[in-house]
């Protein structure tokens, strides 16, 4: 294989590498999306239920559990967002380290070319 076409596969590879890690930052950011909005409802429900809340828990609960299911969906749905978030963070860096290793490819290909 000769060193040009050996660069252009490299240069080929990087390029897949980086619309592969577009395509993930895409995913993790719908999933990001949809982390917001569940979160976004469990803040809403808990804008109900906080009048709820002079009310002593002990009795409360006995009467209407779905008060504590109420806080346990909210932490679910911080804990979520925040997983979400960080997934994204870390599809977002891939993207970049494939995009840096694709310019690499690509201005080792230039320079072969003035080279010759």
């Amino acid at each position: 294989m000769s060193k040009r076409a050996e660069l252009e596969a490299a240069l080929a590879k990087a390029e897949t590498e980086w619309r592969k890690a577009g395509v993930e930052l895409d995913l993790a950011e719908a999933a990001r999306a949809k982390a917001h909005a569940d979160w976004d409802q469990a803040d809403a429900n808990r804008r109900v239920a906080a009048t709820d809340r002079r009310i002593a828990a002990a009795i409360w609960d006995k009467v209407v559990p779905e008060r504590r299911k109420a806080i346990a969906s909210r932490r679910r749905a911080d804990a979520a967002r925040d997983r979400a978030n960080a997934d994204w963070d870390k599809a977002r860096e891939q993207r970049a380290n494939a995009h840096a290793v694709w310019e690499k490819a690509r201005a080792a290909l230039d320079e072969f070319d003035r080279g010759q």
